[in-house]
């Protein structure tokens, strides 16, 4: 049982400076609100207004764009949609205000070589 433990922290660990790392290589990018979309209707569940994190690309990647869509934002039902209302998927009030880009989403080329 101590072997199978010992493993496990030594798996944390490494999960953990991975986790690092990722974070150290990523570029922290800020939340944009689109505030005049609240006069059109377009708001999320709390009415609060529509938001994204963007960040350009740069050289030859330049006019590319990756777009990712968080799942589970899809709401059937009022019970759901509720239930998001106070979370992330339902609120821009909720979403983080600075994101950490990395891998796919990193302007590195070490970490993304589409962005050459």
């Amino acid at each position: 049982m101590g072997d199978a433990r010992m493993f496990g922290q030594r798996m944390f660990v490494v999960a953990s400076l991975l986790v690092l790392l990722l974070r150290a290589e990523g570029i922290n990018v800020g939340i944009t609100y689109v505030t005049e979309a609240v006069a059109k209707g377009a708001v999320c569940l709390d009415g609060s207004p529509p938001a994204y994190h963007f960040s350009a690309g740069s050289g030859a990647g330049i006019n590319n764009w990756l777009v990712h869509f968080e799942g589970g934002g899809w709401c059937n039902n009022v019970t759901t949609c509720l239930s998001r209302t106070d979370t992330r998927l339902g609120s821009s009030r909720k979403m983080l205000k600075v994101v950490a880009f990395s891998g796919i989403l990193s302007n590195k080329q070490t970490l993304n070589p589409g962005n050459l």
